[in-house]
């Protein structure tokens, strides 16, 4: 259920299809903000110069101005509201752009109107995170600072997540989940949520593996520490963890470390265990090869090698380089 806002915000929407900036505008109406609807981006320039609008949902291609070239005049301007990209182009350069420039959220249309008072109501809350730091925005390589708030890391897997379009949709969601648990956690417990502290992530892509590297501003935990988690647990009770969050008042879960790492072709601490880097290999013989070798690796000290197994699968490795 909608809440209206305790102040009548003021929004801006500029879209050159009359149907989404009408169905948009009624829908943040009857939530209760006050609205101002363009068509074009020269027009949504002229009005945030000379109205203190709090928001601005801003479709990328129209005429006289894109919604990309608003949000830069923008930040260059006295007038910050916050911006929320709209539109069907889901390129990685456009999605990097709309990172670079600070754009709130990015919206791939179509998106049911309901959506934009959900995403305005986020935007608008008091104890909005400060705003997320661009290290480096290259399809390749993207690499970021976030405040260690709930919002902001939401945010930005909402970003990132659009940046793998291209993979199938099952893949996507597999590794959208495990990047969020990963940076939950780094915001959570490495940063304790002070707005103050900073996570540091990267997202590095090639035709081969995607990775994500999570370095939280905390000490770091130890596996046989982790009373609220099931990967702390025994085999016997999987799931003990469950009354110990209860106890503490933590959110429901657990489950983040032990479902990443099952999703994962590799996971990697670092020794304090502050910085963690997930890996998943695009090609399914290599991504086979790659965790075959990994896990040969960490069992040889406890289990004798297969030695059958093992020559076939370094004969396939040899073949593939």
């Amino acid at each position: 259920m909608s809440h209206a806002p305790a102040s009548a915000e003021k929004i801006l929407v500029a879209d050159d299809d009359r149907t989404t900036r009408f169905a948009i505008s009624a829908m943040l109406k009857k939530a209760g903000y006050v609205v101002t609807a363009v068509k074009d981006g020269a027009e949504a320039l002229r009005n945030i110069q000379q109205t203190n609008f709090a928001l601005a949902f801003l479709d990328i291609w129209m005429p006289e101005l894109t919604g990309l070239e608003v949000l830069a005049r923008v930040r260059a301007g006295e007038s910050h509201p916050k911006i929320v990209i709209m539109t069907s182009d889901g390129t990685p350069e456009t999605v990097l752009r709309a990172i670079r420039e600070q754009a709130y959220e990015y919206l791939s249309k179509p998106f049911p109107p309901k959506e934009a008072v959900e995403v305005a109501q986020r935007a608008l809350k008091q104890g909005a995170s400060p705003p997320i730091e661009v290290i480096s925005a290259r399809p390749h390589w993207v690499e970021l600072l976030i405040p260690c708030t709930r919002e902001s890391a939401e945010r930005i897997q909402s970003f990132l997540m659009k940046l793998e379009a291209d993979l199938p949709n099952d893949l996507r969601d597999t590794i959208g989940l495990a990047f969020r648990e990963l940076l939950l956690n780094a915001v959570e417990w490495g940063g304790k949520l002070d707005p103050n502290r900073k996570v540091r992530i990267a997202h590095v892509r090639s035709s081969r593996m995607l990775l994500y590297r999570v370095a939280d501003p905390g000490p770091g935990f130890s596996f046989k520490g982790l009373a609220h988690a099931a990967i702390g647990q025994p085999a016997e009770e999987p799931i003990a963890h469950v009354a110990v969050r209860d106890q503490l008042g933590i959110r429901p879960g657990g489950f983040g470390i032990a479902m990443t790492r099952a999703m994962a072709d590799e996971l990697l601490y670092n020794e304090a265990q502050n910085e963690v880097i997930f890996i998943k290999y695009l090609t399914p013989l290599l991504a086979f090869l790659e965790q075959r070798k990994f896990s040969r690796d960490r069992d040889a000290e406890q289990k004798p090698r297969d030695q059958t197994a093992s020559t076939i699968a370094d004969v396939l490795a040899a073949n593939l380089t």
